[in-house]
């Protein structure tokens, strides 16, 4: 029996330009390191540390990136990287580390203020493609600099970068967000507080799985090119039909909200 590779092999010889790597180590550093600051002015102004945990949460949902990059396809450099820790045999470096803070810690607690004060049906659209847009010029950009690579399958392809991704990445900030703001009257004592970190790491987990099996099917099965095209679509409909889930359950001028506003605001006083 001729030996076979099950799933596409990843490019494990590429290397990252160590240049790169400062700059962009650097650069996430910096903005990872502000947002902590501003994490931590708002626990002391608000008397809750929420912004800090939801920030916290966002780093943690790095735990989730060697799965989705085997059935995602992407791969990290090990060459010449800084390389932070090693998971189903895959090299994860400082940097990306960094980015899960920026994207996800900061993205998730913007996400959920602004909930908090209220966005509308079209409000809310804004945000899920501006989370979209805000993850491709991201990824577009350290695509350009070989920082990483997208293999095997990948459905709709832009500037190398696979947009079916954009709609996952969005859907995990926006769910996350959700659900804390939903849940936030039952959240905001003591050591209930903590919840935050499972609720929004299992938002991470859910969505990437929910919305994105169309996609790591066709990538990691030779289905020619129109059916590969058509898992990329269909992540976008998945994702959609998820988000208007989160548009009836949490726009202000959807049914049911003045309800939960009120909760908010009774646990607030």
């Amino acid at each position: 029996m001729s030996e076979r590779a099950l799933i596409p092999q990843p490019p494990f010889e590429a290397a990252i330009d160590p240049a790169v790597q400062f700059w962009a180590t650097s650069f996430m550093a910096l903005m990872a390191g502000g947002a902590l600051l501003y994490a931590l002015y708002q626990w002391r102004r608000s008397g809750k540390p929420t912004f800090l945990l939801l920030y916290l949460s966002g780093g943690a949902m790095m735990a989730f990136e060697p799965l989705v990059d085997t059935v995602g396809a992407c791969w990290f450099p090990e060459n010449n990287a800084w390389v932070a820790f090693h998971a189903y045999g895959r090299p994860l470096p400082v940097w990306l580390c960094l980015v899960y803070f920026v994207y996800f810690g900061i993205g998730v607690s913007v996400v959920w203020q602004a909930m908090r004060r209220g966005l509308s049906r079209a409000q809310l659209w804004y945000v899920f493609i501006g989370c979209m847009v805000g993850d491709f010029v991201l990824e577009a950009v350290l695509l350009h600099f070989d920082t990483y690579i997208y293999y095997g399958w990948q459905p709709l392809v832009l500037l190398r970068f696979p947009l079916w991704w954009a709609p996952v990445n969005a859907l995990v900030t926006i769910v996350a967000a959700a659900l804390v703001y939903r849940y936030e009257a039952h959240l905001v004592e003591g050591w209930r507080q903590l919840q935050i970190i499972p609720i929004t790491l299992s938002a991470s987990a859910a969505m990437n799985a929910m919305a994105g099996w169309p996609a790591w099917l066709v990538i990691n099965t030779d289905l020619g090119p129109t059916l590969t095209q058509l898992g990329g679509v269909a992540v976008f409909a998945l994702s959609a039909w998820f988000m208007w889930m989160v548009v009836e359950l949490t726009a202000k001028d959807a049914r049911g909200q003045s309800s939960h506003l009120a909760r908010i605001a009774e646990v607030a006083v």
